[in-house]
Formats: C-alpha cells, structure tokens, sequence
C-alpha cells in the first residue's frame, strides 16, 4: 500500500473514533467485542486496530461501509479538515465509496496475519505494524481534537465579532434615532419661542389703540 493510502485510512478511522464513537462501538460489539463503560478513544483504537488485523467475517469491508456512510454525515467536519492538511476524501469520493474501501482494505491488508511457513515472523511483523497503526491513530487523533479546537475557536471568535458589529450598529442607531428626537423637539420649541414673540410684539404695538391716542 502507498503512504497516502495508508494516511487517509488512518484519517477516516480517526475521524469515526472521534465524532462517531458510539456507531463504531455498535459495529464493534456485532464482531464480539463489547463494553462495561462506554469505550475510551484508546480502547476503540486498540479494538478497531485487532479486528482489522484478525478480520473475522469480512470486519475490514464492514468498517469501510460504516465510514462512508458515516462522511455522508459529517461531510462539512471533514471539508474542514482536508483544508487544513488531513487526507479525507471529498463528497464525490464519498459517493462512490472506492477510495474508501481501498484505503481501508488497504490498511487490514497490511495489518492481516498471513499464513505461511514462517508464522512467527509473519505474526511478529503483524503485530509490529498494529502497535505502529495504533500510535499513529492516536496521534492523528490527538492532531483533529486540537484543529477542531481551533475551528470552534475561530468560529467563537467570528460569532462575537459580529454581536459586536450589531451591538455597535443598534447603538449608533439609538444614537441618531435620539439625536433626531432631539432636534425635533429643539425646532419646536424655537418655532414657539418664535410665534409666542410675535404675538407680544403685536400685542405691544396696535394701530388702532395708537389713533385713539
């Protein structure tokens, strides 16, 4: 298998442990291994990571079906990671389910027991390759956790900018709603000053009070 093969299926493995622990804690338990507690990300790795490695009853072909499903669901999760550098297939990719089951196969290839005259060699280099296949889920877990981390950051901080924007914007509209009031009522007063003036004015001087004088 080729290094990206093997990275995106690392990839989609991680992506279900991560965001669909209980889907795959479903598959797990109808392959015979369940659970007391729900299942720690560690324990579904170890568990998913020895199934794909025995593969009893077609598990690995199981698996690649529950993940392409399962990017019909989270298919705006994972646009988000492929951006930030995760090889995660896009929804066409998901459509036709090729470059799934490939990955996948891919992967429970490389880790499968396989039977020959020397099986302790055979076994050993399985389960060297397991150890290392857990590592790098793991890992690559512990990498989407800390983008996720910084999606939901960002995308806080995009929220609170703009309730700021909107808080400014209803304020300065509070602002020029009230500085309208205001000059209105300014006007009306001047324009009362202004008749009350004139009628004193009128009141002062009368035409026909002067002719009587």
């Amino acid at each position: 298998m080729t290094q990206q093969q093997y990275n995106e299926a690392i990839n989609l493995i991680g992506h279900l442990i991560l965001t669909a622990s209980g889907t795959l804690t479903e598959l797990l338990a109808h392959y015979g291994v369940s659970f007391e507690t729900p299942p720690t990300k560690r324990q579904l790795i170890d568990a998913t990571v020895e199934l794909l490695k025995n593969d009893p009853s077609n598990f690995t072909d199981a698996l690649s079906k529950l993940v392409d499903r399962h990017i019909d669901v989270q298919g705006d999760s994972m646009l988000w990671l492929r951006k930030v550098g995760f090889d995660l297939p896009d929804a066409q990719d998901a459509f036709f389910g090729g470059l799934i089951k490939g990955a996948i196969g891919a992967i429970g290839g490389l880790l499968k027991k396989k039977k020959s005259n020397n099986n302790n060699s055979n076994n050993s280099a399985s389960s060297s390759q397991a150890l290392q296949a857990k590592r790098d889920l793991e890992l690559q877990i512990q990498r989407m956790q800390e983008q996720q981390r910084q999606r939901e950051e960002q995308l806080r901080r995009e929220r609170e900018d703009r309730l700021r924007r909107e808080r400014e914007e209803k304020a300065k509209k509070r602002s020029q709603t009230m500085l309208m009031v205001g000059g209105a009522v300014v006007l009306v007063s001047l324009i009362g000053v202004v008749v009350f003036m004139s009628r004193s004015r009128a009141a002062t001087y009368n035409p026909a009070i002067q002719q009587k004088l």
